[in-house]
């Protein structure tokens, strides 16, 4: 089939959205479609050096980069948060007349926006009239009011972004569009199936929106040594934006019984960076906690082994990829239990905390650690089945399923079949 991927954020050497994007163009391409993509300069250097790279495989014979560039002035607005809407949409904009002329010229049989992920940003894609498939999304998340006082800066970081959403689900006409025009919207976690229900969406699908590379998962589970009476490793991974909750782990670990034993190692680096020495001191954690600040992508897989337990409790995040890495290299999970990691973390691979009031909150990931601690043997067992679990979900057999979803829920995408060409 012709395709037209619209990948906005488009990166084969980063990652998030990005890296997500190149990851769609390659693994379409690869199932055998000819994939044209629409993206923005930004990545272009990579993704070409890329391309270049893998000229002999075929699969990047089928990939015709599209890059879509916005007025200057649009584009130096980019490095602020508002900007980033404005540049956005702007680039949607362009990118839907580039199209237009396009098809007339190749005449796509679907169309699949994948980036940016957010229900909100919608696409202009719809005005085609080509079948269209959207996601997988998110978007539809909101922070709990209850563990406020774990995001720095409230208004700026969620009131903010909520009102950003609310304006744009109200009053920008190509969001309702689009969801209500596509064949089939894919979404990330359940909060957003609600969102696209309500703003129109003719057929909804719940899916996992995270893969890894094949080459990624073990060829066996990986047991940890037995506690024995030693520490209980406990690693937290992530950017340090607010929104990932270390501080309420922080707050959480602070009241652990003093009769567990345990080291919190804190990867990443991010925004709130110089608030973390202050909240580990104020946990009475100094000597349980060390700082690593940022890694290399390379040695989180060592980490991940490394560790006993993973414990990442975002307050807003449509599915963090680390959930899946965790899981595929056999580390238990302590989270959360909303958003994205109710649907897509199994309750045998972890323990999902319920968001109550904040110090309820926070003593149930106590007790949860404690726990664990008094039966270490249900921390083998967790592993064991996240690692079970995620094996469904390395990349190539997603985007696979994923599209064999499509083809079987909609019959305007019945071409994306695997092993169905035309």
């Amino acid at each position: 089939m012709k395709i037209l991927l619209s990948a906005y954020a488009c990166d084969p050497l980063h990652g998030s959205e990005e890296g997500s994007g190149f990851n769609w163009l390659w693994q379409v391409a690869a199932l055998g479609h000819e994939v044209w993509c629409l993206t923005t300069p930004r990545g272009r250097a990579n993704l070409e050096q890329v391309l270049a790279e893998r000229a002999a495989d075929p699969v990047a014979g089928r990939i015709h980069p599209i890059y879509i560039t916005v007025p200057k002035a649009i584009d130096y607005a980019y490095r602020w948060q508002p900007g980033v809407y404005l540049h956005y949409l702007a680039w949607q904009y362009r990118a839907w007349r580039v199209a237009r002329q396009l098809d007339a010229q190749v005449n796509f049989d679907v169309v699949h926006h994948v980036t940016y992920n957010s229900l909100q940003m919608a696409s202009w894609l719809w005005r085609l009239k080509k079948p269209l498939l959207l996601g997988p999304l998110g978007g539809g998340m909101t922070a709990p009011a209850t563990l406020r006082r774990y995001l720095p800066d409230w208004f700026k970081t969620e009131t903010v972004r909520n009102g950003i959403s609310n304006l744009l689900t109200t009053f920008d006409p190509n969001v309702r569009q689009s969801v209500r025009h596509a064949a089939l919207v894919l979404v990330a976690n359940s909060d957003t199936a609600a969102l696209a229900r309500r703003l129109g969406a003719r057929r909804v699908a719940l899916v996992m929106s995270a893969a890894l590379a094949a080459d990624y998962f073990p060829a066996a589970y990986v047991p940890r040594p037995p506690l024995a009476g030693r520490e209980l490793r406990i690693l937290w991974l992530a950017r340090l934006f607010p929104r990932k909750g270390l501080h309420l782990v922080l707050d959480a670990l602070g009241r652990v019984d003093k009769r567990v034993k345990f080291h919190l190692d804190v990867m990443g680096d991010g925004p709130v960076g110089p608030l973390v020495p202050g909240w580990i001191a104020a946990a009475g954690l100094t000597d349980r906690v060390t700082w690593h600040g940022s890694v290399p992508y390379e040695a989180t897989r060592a980490a991940y082994l490394g560790h006993d337990l993973f414990m990442l409790c975002s307050l807003r995040d449509t599915y963090a990829n680390q959930y899946l890495e965790s899981m595929s290299l056999g580390l238990p999970i302590l989270t959360l239990d909303h958003h994205g990691a109710t649907d897509f973390i199994p309750d045998a691979a972890g323990i999902k905390v319920p968001v109550q009031s904040a110090d309820a909150t926070v003593e149930a990931l106590a007790r949860a650690v404690e726990t664990l601690w008094d039966h270490p043997e249900r921390l083998d067992a967790m592993g064991r089945a996240g690692f079970a679990y995620a094996a469904q979900f390395a990349l190539p057999k997603l985007v696979a399923s994923l599209y064999q979803l499509a083809a079987d829920t909609a019959p305007e995408l019945a071409g994306l079949a695997v092993g169905r060409r035309n």
